[in-house]
């Protein structure tokens, strides 16, 4: 099921972004368990809280058991139900895809190779300012000569929908179960992308 929450026509959609980890693929890393081995609190943002670290065998440690998760995480990765259909749809229709992520590039090499996801444009937290930070999607959208606002941004988390609102792009928020409380700041809710896939335009 999709619900439309403003006044976005898939017709006008130019390009779309996604989001990696718990968007095309089951590969978010255990959050909680590695929050806790970083002695920060529920909630608290995890790159956020390395990069307050003086630079140093703290950081570096830090650095290193975020890295550990992440690898682990995307050994393990699985498609998400519908996503890669998704793609197939996307590309039938010849629009440009890229993936923005806040992975590091090794992990979310391990996904897309594991998987086989065919999107070569992908910016990791190295390539662009970490989201929120609409950096990653403007990059993307000089890459294609493309303005912020012909783009689809599709994730699963508040940071995709703050990093598409932050570079004047539209959002979609995959949420297969629960809706939160921050979902209203989207255009569009996904609860099953085999639904997107009849809802875009032939």
């Amino acid at each position: 099921m999709i619900t439309r929450l403003s006044d976005l026509k898939l017709k006008d959609i130019r390009g779309v972004i996604f989001d990696l980890d718990g968007t095309l693929a089951h590969s978010n890393p255990d959050f909680a368990g590695l929050r806790r081995e970083l002695g920060i609190h529920s909630g608290t943002d995890i790159l956020a809280h390395v990069d307050s670290l003086s630079a140093g065998e703290a950081q570096a440690q830090a650095l290193e058991i975020v890295h550990e998760y992440e690898r682990q995480s995307s050994l393990n990765a699985s498609w998400i139900d519908g996503a890669r259909e998704l793609i197939e749809c996307l590309r039938a229709k010849s629009l440009p895809l890229a993936i923005l992520t806040r992975n590091m590039p090794e992990a979310a090499q391990i996904t897309i190779d594991k998987l086989g996801i065919d999107i070569e444009l992908v910016l990791t937290r190295y390539d662009a300012q970490p989201k929120p930070h609409p950096e990653g999607i403007h990059l993307i959208c000089q890459q294609w000569q493309l303005a912020p606002a012909d783009i689809l941004y599709v994730g699963d988390y508040l940071f995709d929908l703050q990093t598409a609102r932050n570079a004047g792009s539209r959002c979609a928020l995959y949420c297969p179960e629960i809706i939160p409380d921050y979902a209203q700041a989207a255009d569009l809710l996904v609860s099953c992308y085999h639904s997107l896939i009849k809802a875009w335009p032939k």
